[in-house]
């Protein structure tokens, strides 16, 4: 085991989630949805209103990678249209219940490349930096809650 897990900071709060605040009941949307919301002006360091929401959705998960966060990276498509989602790092969730540890530490596992998934996760307003796969809007689902590959 790593001893030595790197957490992101930007924003760390809003990308585990932590109680309060209770996230909404989840619901299935798509990518366009999701990439279309306006991006805040400004992004605090807890979660805004939107960023309670659970959403699913299915995509193409054309890439899964680990980065310097601890967190697999992965980049969805449906068409032309692509956004990132996030499975946080076990290391790095102690701030949730222990339901959602769970629930982040089951879908970890089951994360991979795929034509076709749905991944459920919690909306969440990142700054651009230019990641690999991000959305015009820097929404993404962080942390992914569920994972199922399709085919």
């Amino acid at each position: 085991a790593d001893d030595h897990v790197l957490c992101g900071t930007e924003r760390r709060a809003g990308k585990t989630p932590q109680d309060p605040p209770s996230l909404l009941p989840g619901r299935t949307t798509t990518l366009r949805f999701l990439i279309t919301r306006p991006a805040p002006s400004v992004l605090p360091s807890t979660r805004l209103p939107f960023e309670r929401h659970v959403y699913s959705v299915t995509a193409a998960v054309t890439l899964v990678r680990p980065e310097g966060d601890s967190d697999f990276h992965l980049v969805l498509r449906d068409g032309n249209l692509h956004m990132i989602a996030e499975a946080a790092s076990p290391g790095c969730i102690a701030g949730a219940s222990p339901a959602r540890q769970a629930q982040m530490r089951t879908a970890r596992l089951a994360v991979r490349v795929c034509p076709r998934a749905r991944i459920t996760g919690v909306a969440f307003f990142d700054f651009n930096h230019g990641q690999t796969g991000v959305a015009t809007n820097a929404i993404e689902l962080h942390p992914i809650l569920a994972f199922h590959c399709l085919n």
